[in-house]
């Protein structure tokens, strides 16, 4: 079994998410950055002292957060690291719907890395997905399972994705991801 591991880089999620969500992401974490961990902040403040210009800011983590929203999208789409930060930030900040997706995922026999892994050190997103378990039918699942639930369908894919570490980019039949 030598076959070769492939990754996406993190940015790659752009291409599954709407532009809309993305702005909800960004209001989250810009809203709530007190709230992150300290390495957390740092890890972001210093890409974007680096890479975000803000007009009328020497230091764009100084900006309103409108402005930080606006102006840090450019970067989520080109640089994998900062995307990483940011889901990851958002991953830590929605603690209680991790915890239901790690349950649901455990529960379906997929094999996902421990919750509290930082899954921004990794390479990337793994690039086979389950051809059955569409976003459909994974979100149904989840609102079958917590019929109280208050999270957009998009917040349950994107948890989905940021804990399985994987993206729907080659659709497979072959058991890669269930416990037997």
């Amino acid at each position: 079994m030598n076959e070769k591991i492939e990754f996406l880089p993190f940015n790659a999620i752009n291409e599954f998410m709407l532009s809309e969500y993305r702005k909800v992401i960004f209001k989250m974490v810009f809203g709530n950055f007190a709230s992150l961990q300290n390495s957390r902040q740092k890890s972001i403040n210093t890409v974007m002292k680096k890479n975000v210009k803000i007009q009328g800011f020497r230091d764009s983590t100084q900006a309103p957060v409108a402005y930080k929203i606006n102006n840090s999208i450019p970067t989520f789409e080109k640089s994998a690291s900062f995307s990483a930060e940011i889901l990851s930030a958002w991953y830590e900040l929605n603690n209680d719907l991790a915890q239901k997706v790690n349950q649901m995922l455990t529960n379906k026999g997929w094999i996902i890395l421990p919750i509290e892994t930082d899954r921004s050190k990794l390479p990337g997103f793994l690039i086979k997905w389950p051809a059955e378990d569409s976003f459909e039918k994974l979100t149904g699942e989840f609102k079958d399972m917590y019929p109280e639930n208050t999270y957009t369908d998009d917040d349950v894919s994107l948890m989905i994705v940021w804990l399985s570490n994987r993206l729907p980019y080659d659709m497979v039949t072959e058991n890669l991801f269930l416990k037997e």
